[in-house]
This record gives structure tokens, sequence and C-alpha cells, in this order.
């Protein structure tokens, strides 16, 4: 059923347990790293693990190069100086996990922005791209992109040649359009985006001075983004930095935490900044997004409560099924004491509003309170799943979620849509054929419901 998928859903989120004895290394990451063209420094971290969990910056570390005429070090950031291949440790250090490989290649060529895959997520990034501004339907102020840079075609025609190409002047970079007006050097609308010191300005106006070249087939398309650590075990006060790297189908990585959009989840927990650092400020469970070029990453964040709990707690605590022993692992890296069976009195409506919605007659308590039965309560969620109920409450969620709204669509058409969706849950169809079906809809809005779903939001995004 659609709850149960839910269930399973979730629990792939939970990180695996980290024993808080194992010992600590130290790591230098990312362990290899390849290093094209004058341009392409990155950024690494030396970061404490315990097991596979990363447990906190080692921010005293110090980074040397075997060989700073290949790669010099400035901080956290490596900077390449020649063609070559040299190693990177940590000062004083001898274990192997504390070293570092760097190749370094390519460094007689100048260095080349790609409009897909660098002045795209520049302008995401800053938000130009953002439903809220240009990517909205209409756009703003006659200017229109995609969607978080879907569509590079469109964009690049919209930025460069759309107006007699007013927005981009190839022979004085600095006087473009695309550089002033979110530089403030001209009155906008949209306030400050791009400081005239920033990466994201650096990169347009070298894009602009190297003559503005547009997205071809033969770019580099992503094929994989990672963020770098991505489970993390903190403790509240501490910060976190992220790294977030890009994996091209060219056999290319690059360092594009700077062009990357970060969100946290649960901010109560622990929040994040534009650079990706994480502070932590609560304990608990949470997750930071890092959004690139249309991917999506996570590194998942436990910061345990300051509680003593003997581990006999966990191992005998009872358990039906898999989701059990993943909850249960997680209440043991968050130091919660797990919560004990609940009363008949209390399953019995926590059941029946979680499934149908609505609560117990006083004859249905009662019945179930008498039943002496050991399963009991397996019987009664079968029973409230089958009943027709379940399929209104659900179908009423759905219609909550997707807005359904008769003040924006037709009756006919409000109608349509909502039986399609009844079918859906009656049928318990699995939430991914679900969005498909309703993603890729055609035909009329009348004889499939579905498609009423572009006429309430008018596009996949």
């Amino acid at each position: 059923m659609l709850i149960r998928c839910l269930s399973v859903s979730l629990s792939l989120l939970i990180p695996s347990m980290v024993s808080a004895q194992s010992p600590e290394t130290l790591r230098i990451l990312p362990v290899e790293l390849q290093l094209q063209g004058p341009a392409d420094s990155s950024l690494v971290l030396v970061e404490r693990f315990r097991d596979d969990t990363a447990v906190g910056p080692a921010t005293d570390a110090v980074l040397v190069s075997d060989d700073p005429r290949i790669v010099r070090v400035e901080g956290r950031r490596l900077i390449p100086v020649s063609n070559g291949r040299t190693t990177i440790r940590l000062q004083g250090a001898v274990p192997e996990s504390s070293v570092q490989q760097v190749t370094v290649t390519a460094m007689e060529r100048s260095g080349e922005w790609s409009f897909r895959n660098h002045v795209e997520p520049v302008l995401a990034r800053q938000g130009c791209s953002s439903g809220a501004c240009h990517g909205a339907l209409a756009g703003k102020g006659g200017f229109r992109l995609s969607l978080r840079g879907y569509d590079p075609d469109r964009d690049y025609f919209s930025i460069v040649e759309q107006q007699l190409g007013r927005r981009v002047e190839l022979a004085d970079p600095s006087a473009s359009l695309l550089l002033t007006k979110p530089a403030m050097a001209v009155p906008h609308k949209g306030g400050l985006r791009l400081p005239a010191d920033s990466i994201g300005y650096r990169i347009l106006s070298e894009w602009i001075a190297a003559g503005a070249a547009g997205p071809a087939e033969t770019d580099a398309r992503l094929e994989r983004l990672e963020v770098i650590p991505d489970r993390i075990l903190a403790s509240v006060g501490s910060t976190q930095p992220l790294l977030v790297r890009a994996h091209y189908s060219n056999g290319r990585s690059e360092d594009v935490t700077h062009l990357a959009k970060f969100t946290a989840s649960a901010e109560a927990v622990a929040s994040v900044d534009e650079q990706g650092m994480i502070s932590i400020s609560g304990s608990g469970a949470g997750a930071v997004t890092a959004w690139f070029s249309s991917r999506i990453v996570i590194a998942t964040i436990t910061v345990p409560w300051p509680n003593t709990i003997p581990s006999e707690v966990y191992t005998t605590a009872s358990r039906r099924n898999f989701i059990d022993e993943i909850v249960l692992d997680q209440l043991q890296q968050l130091q919660l004491r797990p919560a004990p069976r609940c009363s008949d009195e209390v399953f019995i409506r926590r059941v029946f509003l979680d499934t149908i919605g609505t609560l117990p007659t006083a004859d249905e308590v009662r019945s179930f309170l008498a039943d002496t039965a050991a399963d009991k309560r397996d019987r009664m969620i079968e029973s409230l799943l089958g009943r027709p109920e379940f399929v209104d409450y659900w179908t009423y969620r759905w219609s909550d979620l997707l807005l359904l709204n008769g003040n924006e669509l037709r009756p006919d058409a409000i109608a349509a849509w909502y039986r399609w969706i009844r079918q859906q849950v009656a049928a318990d169809a699995p939430w991914d054929r679900f969005v498909r079906e309703l993603v890729t809809a055609k035909g009329s809005s009348i004889e499939n419901g579905a498609t009423n779903f572009f006429a309430r939001h008018q596009a996949p995004e």
C-alpha cells in the first residue's frame, strides 16, 4: 500500500550505525585528485572518521605538498602549478589514509568556461533562473530564462542573441548587462546578485571575453554529483565543511562547491551557509542538500543527545521487521531510548487516524479491547487497509497535495482529475508509477484526468 511504500522510502535515508568504540582515523578527501588546467583549483578536506562516517574536520592539521612546483597548497585549497604528479600529505603524519595523490595536466591551455557546465550553474546559484526571478513562466523585465537552466540552448539565445545581443558586449565584457545588472553597476530590481569580486562574476566575465561560446553537442555532460562527506556524526556547537564534486562524461571531475546551492532540511539541528559550511545547533537527525546543474546529493547528519543508555536496551528491544532494525540503529546513534509498546487503547486510535483519517467507534474500541488473540493488531491493520474509507482518505490527501482547486479548473476537469487519483489509490499504484503517469500525461483534460496537473502547474518542474 502507499503508506507502506512511505515507510520503506524513509528508512533508506537513515544512515547505518556507527560504533562509539571504533577508533578514529584521519583522511584527506578526495583520496585522489586530477587538476586540469590553470583554473582548476580544488578544495580538499581533512576529516576525522569513525568507520565510514565523518565525525568532524581536523582543524589543526597542516597540509603540505611533496612538490610545490607541481601543486601549491593554500590552506585547504590546492593550486596547480605545472604538469606532473605529486603527493599531498599531513605534516608529520605517517598513515597512508592521510596522503592524497594529485595529477596535474593541461597547464599549457588557458582556462575554458562552458556555458552548459559553468555559466548556467552561476545563474542558477544566484537565483537568476529561479521561479521567483527570470526563471518564471513570463520571465522578469522582458528577460526570460529556463527554470534553473534546464534548457541551455534557449537560455543562450535569450542571453547572447535576443534583442540584438544587448545583454552581452564581446568588445567590452565588463559593460555587458549580464554583469552590470546583477553586480548593481546599473539599477537592478533583483538587487545585488553577483559581486564583482565573486567567482561567479569572474566566470561570466571570462566566458564573455573568450567569445561567449554557446552550448554544443560535444560538451561534457554531468553524470554524477558527489558530496564529501556524505554521512556526518557531529556534536552541538561544531561546524563541518562540505565539498561538492561534479563528475563528467569525459572522465573529468571538478570542484563545484562554489557553484552549488545548499539547503538544510532541519535548521533546529543544522544550518548551512552559501559556502557549504554546516553549523550544528541542536541534537537530532538532519540533512543538507547540495544542488548543482539539475542534480541533487544529500549529506545526512546525526547529532546525538547527551544521554547514556546501555547497549543492552537496543539489543534486547523487540523487533517485528527490518524497519525496526533500522529505527533501533538510528535511535542508538542519537542516544535515545526506544519507546515502549503502546497500549491497545492508544494503538486503535492511532491506526484509525493514520489509515482512514477518523476515530474508531465505541463498539469498535470495545470489540478490539475484548479480543485476546495475539494477532489482533495485524488483523485490525489489514481490515483498515481494505476498507473503502482508506481509498477515500488517501484520495483526499493526494488531492490536497496536488492542489486540486475548483476555483482554477472547470468542474468537469476537477472531477476527472479526482477520479484519476482515486483509481491510482484504489489500484494500490506504486508512487513511482503514480508520478510517472502524472508528469507524462497526454490527451483531453476530461478523458485523462492526470493532464490537469499541467493546467494547474503549467510545467513539469
